[in-house]
């Protein structure tokens, strides 16, 4: 699938603040304009990323990939880290009370259980917003997780859970909004397409 007079975004990107990553903030900003990228949000784990963009025409969508006892969740636009240890409806209560939206991330997989929400899922699927659809990690199960998308009338989630300028930009969100606003409100109404670049 192409996304043609779009914007583009990659939504699951881990800078700086994740212990695992080789992708430094500045590579991830420059490789994402390289590749034509409207904006990206950085997810480290657990930790809150809130950075101004240093260009006009280039988004930084504030984020972070939440543990909770269910598996990752994603958290976009909120302006604080929620608290540790919430359930996971509260933690979404509390990311919706923030003007943020959640995204479950590599939602199916039986192999990556203690990070992927799997049958969980669909205890929160009213609540949530999107789910991520284009997880590079192979025994996730892409084409289950945009069915459900699909099926429930929720968005579907571009993002590459990059931890190397090699693998940035591998999953792309693509709406109409080119501000953090404009996005999380494509969103909240489930008009975004998600697709993978090779």
């Amino acid at each position: 699938m192409k996304a043609t007079a779009r914007e583009l975004f990659d939504l699951h990107v881990h800078g700086d603040g994740s212990a695992d990553s080789r992708l430094s903030t500045k590579r991830a900003i420059a490789r994402a304009r390289e590749l034509g990228l409207r904006g990206l949000a950085f997810t480290d784990h657990d930790r809150l990323t809130l950075l101004e963009s240093p260009y006009n025409d280039f988004v930084l969508v504030p984020g972070a990939e939440l543990s909770t006892e269910w598996g990752d969740l994603l958290a976009l636009g909120i302006s604080e880290l929620p608290p540790a240890g919430l359930p996971v409806p509260e933690l979404i209560d509390d990311i919706h009370d923030q003007g943020g939206v959640a995204v479950v991330p590599h939602a199916f997989s039986g192999e990556l259980a203690h990070i992927c929400m799997n049958g969980r899922v669909f205890e929160v699927i009213g609540v949530i917003d999107g789910l991520e659809v284009t997880s590079p990690k192979r025994s996730v199960d892409n084409a289950k997780a945009r069915r459900v998308a699909r099926e429930n009338g929720k968005a579907q989630i571009g993002g590459s859970d990059a931890h190397s300028v090699e693998d940035l930009g591998r999953g792309l969100t693509a709406c109409d909004g080119a501000t953090v606003e404009g996005l999380l409100e494509a969103i909240r109404k489930g008009r975004t397409e998600a697709f993978a670049r090779q």
